[in-house]
């Protein structure tokens, strides 16, 4: 069940990070950036539901779950936003799902550095991993805030010059 869970896992994340990829590089609102945003959508389903079933870590609900939880959140606002399109529903988009996508390479990070063999050693112990993970995710936070306001001027501009 674990190897099947974390298969799907791990599939469903490769997934989201290419289709978030392409919809990225998308003009906003065109056919592409719909049709590939519904499979990141899709996908990000897919990876947060699995998250959250997975307890090898230390058997119980921990910090991993606890960001699962915020992702669907952002996933759902992001959707929300374009489903009811009231108020400053374009921002609102905008922000919830680049958030998600930083979210998504912060937890690919932090698999990847827990995963080499160097960073490994200081992960030694649910602990160690979950510390490093954390650290990781907070990383990745302020590197948006720094970063995701100057990217959402540009493109949504460039909407707003269509």
């Amino acid at each position: 069940m674990i190897d099947t869970l974390g298969a799907a896992h791990v599939t469903a994340a490769i997934a989201a990070l290419a289709l978030g990829l392409v919809v990225l590089s998308a003009a906003k609102g065109d056919t592409i950036h719909r049709l590939f945003g519904a499979g990141y959508v899709t996908s990000m389903l897919v990876v947060n539901a699995t998250a959250l079933g997975i307890y090898r870590l230390n058997g119980q609900f921990g910090p991993f779950h606890a960001l699962a939880l915020l992702s669907l959140g952002g996933v759902a606002l992001g959707t929300f936003a374009v489903l009811r399109q009231r108020g400053n529903w374009l921002v609102r988009h905008y922000q919830a799902m680049a958030y998600s996508y930083l979210g998504l390479w912060a937890a690919a990070a932090a698999e990847a550095v827990i995963r080499v063999k160097i960073f490994g050693a200081l992960a030694s112990g649910p602990r160690g991993a979950m510390a490093i993970g954390v650290g990781i995710a907070v990383l990745f936070a302020a590197l948006g805030y720094l970063v995701i306001p100057r990217l959402q001027r540009a493109a949504l501009g460039a909407v707003a010059d269509r």
